[in-house]
């Protein structure tokens, strides 16, 4: 049976790339008590472009200001959060830090840390990510091959 409350939500995310050609993840654990790996992002303000999400949550995430790159990719995926049924569509936009600085001042309850991965070390992990593929997704972008639409990558 279905809660009766259910919402949808859009949601901006950065796949931030260092110097070093890392990715920074966050931890994160669900209500179930799950951890998963979750790159920098969350939901659109009212009035809010994806953009200015993508470039506010940084912000917020991280203390950092950068300009966005391209959109490569989306995911739509529906969870269970508090009780509520949420079906939320994310942008993921490139962006690249002249550092692996992390200084945000308003992280997410639900973010446990973070770090700055290689892509041999996310490609060896066992770790749970989102988007799932993310091993398999990843080089191009890392290589500076962006694709000309963003492309869905699953859950």
């Amino acid at each position: 049976m279905l809660d009766s409350q259910e919402v949808y939500r859009n949601a901006a995310r950065i796949v931030l790339i260092s110097p070093a050609q890392r990715v920074l993840l966050f931890e994160a654990r669900n209500n179930q008590g799950d951890h998963f790996w979750v790159m920098p992002g969350g939901g659109l303000e009212s009035s809010e472009t994806f953009v200015e999400a993508a470039q506010r949550e940084l912000w917020e995430e991280t203390g950092q200001i950068l300009e966005m790159g391209p959109w490569i990719w989306i995911r739509c995926h529906t969870y269970k959060w508090d009780g509520i049924h949420c079906n939320q569509r994310e942008h993921f936009f490139v962006a690249r830090s002249s550092d692996e600085t992390v200084n945000g001042a308003n992280a997410d309850s639900y973010i446990l840390s973070h770090r700055w991965w290689s892509m041999e070390e996310i490609a060896c992990s066992t770790a749970l990510f989102a988007p799932r593929r993310l091993p398999t997704l990843l080089p191009p972008i890392l290589a500076g091959e962006y694709p000309e639409d963003a492309i869905d990558v699953g859950v």
